[in-house]
């Protein structure tokens, strides 16, 4: 069986555990039970932490500053869970790489069995379904999308062995009208998979930014223009979650005609599912993080330090 812990470096699980021992006076039994390791290990991990110096009165890790991170940004959010991937990484690894390794951790500590798993769109979600994909084959964990648009799921699903439950809007993301879009809608397929999504567990989704420009997961598919995108920006939107737009505050766009032509769970309804997390690296992120978390649309992250450090500084005193 695949734990949380299984995808954590020795280094990241010594310094997890002396945060927990240390700063946040759990037991070694409390921190076992919540790391899912036996007591005894947590004893070693404390102690191989001590004689590598890795533990000397404070925490010498590269992790402690996510930490510290993590503690601020979940207690002013009120989250459920969070993950700070650090910047400092030695292989030079690609940073949407790595919060993809955080985001399958996270989901294998809290999808449970029978629980149903949604997921969106994006390079960073399809390497996370990638990084999942022993989880959900050996648990046979169904998954179902949050949009349409197959093509852009492919590369996440394409590796799964076909006794994976995987279920798929057949639809495209964006449709060439509101009157095509209110069709397919009432089309059973479409709406039997956005109904069990809405109502699912779990779900893992990104978060665009206008910032991004070209860069921009809408734009790079093909869905907007970049014209379209400054018309949006001129709008106020600040990001976008499964195609939907909003502000800097939270609040989806009114009266933009690409609303009307997604098939797509709008971002209010993911307040319906208990566990979301939103998965998102890279400063150029942190305004649309930060309207994603103020619109309450997620209430679980994994992000990067730097942008972990820059929504903080965001945040008014």
């Amino acid at each position: 069986m695949l734990e949380p812990t299984d995808m954590m470096t020795e280094e990241e699980l010594v310094a997890r555990i002396a945060w927990f021992y240390y700063n946040d006076n759990l037991t070694q039994t409390e921190i076992g039970n919540l790391l899912g390791l036996p007591r005894l290990k947590v004893s070693r991990l404390l102690e191989k932490g001590r004689q590598q110096g890795l533990i000397h009165v404070r925490i010498h890790s590269r992790f402690e500053g996510c930490m510290d991170l993590e503690h601020q940004l979940k207690t002013h959010f009120e989250l459920k869970d969070i993950r700070v991937i650090p910047d400092a990484d030695p292989m030079g690894t690609d940073i949407n790489h790595r919060v993809s390794v955080g985001a399958a951790s996270m989901v294998v500590s809290h999808v449970g069995p029978s629980d149903l798993l949604a997921i969106g769109f994006g390079e960073t979600i399809m390497a996370t379904l990638k990084n999942l994909g022993s989880f959900i084959q050996t648990k046979q964990v169904p998954v179902v999308s949050l949009a349409g648009g197959v093509g852009t799921y492919m590369k996440g699903i394409s590796h799964l062995d076909a006794s994976c439950d995987v279920n798929l809007v057949p639809a495209p993301l964006r449709v060439s009208s509101k009157a095509v879009a209110d069709v397919l809608y009432k089309e059973d397929s479409v709406n039997d998979v956005l109904m069990a999504s809405s109502s699912a567990d779990v779900a893992v989704i990104s978060i665009g930014s206008v910032a991004q420009v070209e860069k921009a997961t809408m734009h790079q598919t093909g869905y907007i223009s970049l014209g379209e995108q400054k018309v949006l920006q001129r709008k106020g939107a600040q990001g976008d979650i499964l195609g939907y737009f909003f502000d800097g505050q939270g609040n989806v766009l009114e009266d933009i005609k690409l609303h009307e032509e997604l098939i797509s769970v709008r971002p209010e309804k993911l307040r319906d599912i208990p566990f979301v997390i939103g998965v998102a690296g890279g400063t150029v992120k942190a305004e649309a993080i930060l309207a994603a978390l103020k619109g309450q649309y997620i209430n679980a992250l994994v992000t990067n330090e730097a942008t972990a450090t820059k929504i903080l500084e965001l945040i008014p005193n």
